[in-house]
């Protein structure tokens, strides 16, 4: 039996998958092919120095990536992307919570302070090149039972008739801050499979809802190089709003 929309909260506690995205906007971008070796060196720079965040190089004609193996508590071994260059920029991603099988914690610390020294580093090996923006994602799936997450979602708009009979649903948000941070939220229905062991022994297939929240907050002025100051600013600002601020949005009353 499914349990009433209007009941359903938002907590913190209820994240079953958490991963957290720094993104870096560079001009002019860097090149896979005509900087290699420097990107070479500063993959191996990641891997000697953070070995617990990344771990093993594949570099290619036009890409590269680093993982790191991640074990679960059943001995699963994870595959995880940590570093990949973009023609944007640096893509810079760390696990918090993953769900495999059930809920897995790898939340790996000190994160921002990995990513500061990272970001200064890859400054240093790629000179005469500007920071012009950080981002901070955050991608969530908060857990809601058996809860319809169609429905959760949907129950932000406040036209009835808008939400009935809807099978699915993306919202998109942008709210600014300051003048100086672009705070940008999208919202989904999200779903999950389990094979569950049943009161009479049986492998049966669970379903189960959850809503994916996705919170991207980067810098809006986009003309200076970011200095250490701005981009730690930037990550204080993202470290205050999620989860806590993030949470009291979410289960904001309608006025």
């Amino acid at each position: 039996m499914e349990k009433k929309v209007e009941n359903f909260i938002f907590d913190k506690n209820g994240i079953t998958q958490h991963i957290v995205k720094y993104g870096v906007d560079i001009r002019p971008p860097v090149s896979a092919k005509q900087d290699r070796d420097k990107l070479q060196e500063y993959c191996n720079f990641l891997t000697d120095n953070y070995p617990q965040a990344f771990e093993s190089l594949l570099i290619g004609p036009d890409r590269s990536i680093v993982q790191k193996t991640f074990v679960a508590g059943n001995d699963k071994r994870i595959e995880f992307p940590t570093f990949a260059m973009t023609p944007r920029g640096p893509i810079y991603t760390f696990p918090v919570r993953l769900f495999i099988e059930h809920v897995e914690d790898f939340d790996i610390a000190d994160k921002s302070k990995i990513f500061r020294s990272a970001i200064e580093k890859f400054r240093a090996t790629f000179a005469g090149r500007k920071i012009v923006r950080v981002g901070v994602v955050n991608e969530m799936i908060f857990d809601c039972g058996q809860t319809d997450s169609v429905q959760i979602v949907s129950n932000a708009i406040s036209k009835r008739l808008w939400r009935e009979g809807l099978r699915n649903i993306a919202i998109h948000l942008e709210n600014p801050r300051d003048d100086k941070y672009n705070v940008n939220l999208d919202l989904a229905p999200a779903y999950a499979q389990q094979v569950v062991q049943s009161a009479t022994g049986t492998m049966e297939k669970n379903v189960g809802f959850g809503v994916s929240v996705k919170v991207d907050i980067n810098n809006q002025k986009m003309t200076d190089d970011l200095d250490k100051e701005t981009i730690a600013a930037i990550l204080a600002f993202a470290e205050d709003y999620v989860p806590e601020e993030l949470v009291e949005f979410l289960n904001s009353e309608p006025e």
